[in-house]
């Protein structure tokens, strides 16, 4: 009996696994525009959010509110203390000449000695003059205006005050709860429905610009420290010139009591 032809050997063909397209992951980028910089990140529409995300995202988002009212708020605290840092120095401008007519008129009533002024035997026949009326009248005009930058600054102060309490006791205007709602996230990731990857770049730029208000901040701080001892120092230093004035006042009804 004939043999019929032989076998060849099956060669074997290793074949490409070719993805199902039906189970690939489609992450779709949402880009939420805000004030303090956009929010760029990436989801898994294919998975239901859960309420932890919900609760995180919301949290991440509120940052964002939170650091940008902040950020407005600084702002027009600073250009508040630049503006009572102008008053400071024309009040100081101001108080110059008042002081100058008290040392003369403290020398012509006897109250100082003529020490006090910056004259020498080359002065002796220099002619003073100096018109009372005005010379009250700036010192009046200086002290309303001292009483008005005094109303400005206290309400300047108690914001600051309050604003580095806050600090002091919680370190930040965004409450600690916020960071551990986000870090829900974090913990249970392969149940997320937001990329964890975009999640983290967003975290990292949006501490970058928190940082950016931090500095504005310090800034802020060092100004008004230094804005307010300044303060401080022209007031103590307008009260005694008020007070001289008030001698002053007394020492010229006097004269003109014994002039009559």
């Amino acid at each position: 009996m004939r043999e019929g032809p032989k076998k060849r050997p099956v060669k074997t063909v290793k074949m490409a696994v070719i993805p199902d397209i039906h189970t690939t992951t489609i992450m779709k980028e949402i880009v939420r525009e805000h004030q303090l910089r956009p929010i760029v990140l990436r989801f898994d529409l294919d998975k239901p959010r859960s309420d932890f995300e919900k609760k995180g995202l919301d949290a991440h988002y509120l940052m964002h509110d939170l650091t940008w009212d902040m950020l407005q708020t600084l702002k027009e605290q600073y250009r508040i203390l630049e503006e009572i840092d102008y008053e400071i120095a024309e009040l100081e401008y101001l108080l110059l000449p008042i002081e100058q007519d008290l040392d003369i008129l403290e020398v012509m009533l006897k109250i100082k000695a003529p020490s006090v002024l910056p004259f020498d035997e080359h002065d002796d026949g220099a002619e003073i003059n100096i018109n009372i009326g005005e010379f009250f009248k700036g010192a009046i005009y200086h002290n309303q205006r001292i009483q008005d930058l005094h109303d400005e600054v206290s309400e300047a102060y108690r914001w600051f005050n309050a604003h580095f309490e806050m600090i002091y006791e919680k370190e930040s205007w965004i409450d600690e709860q916020l960071w551990d709602d986000i870090q829900q996230i974090y913990s249970n990731y392969l149940e997320a429905q937001v990329d964890i990857v975009s999640l983290d770049r967003d975290q990292e730029e949006f501490k970058e610009a928190l940082s950016q208000v931090i500095e504005l901040q310090d800034r802020y701080n060092d100004y008004g420290q230094v804005l307010f001892a300044s303060f401080n120092a022209l007031q103590a230093r307008s009260e005694e010139c008020y007070r001289r004035t008030e001698i002053v006042n007394k020492g010229l009804d006097e004269l003109n009591k014994n002039l009559k």
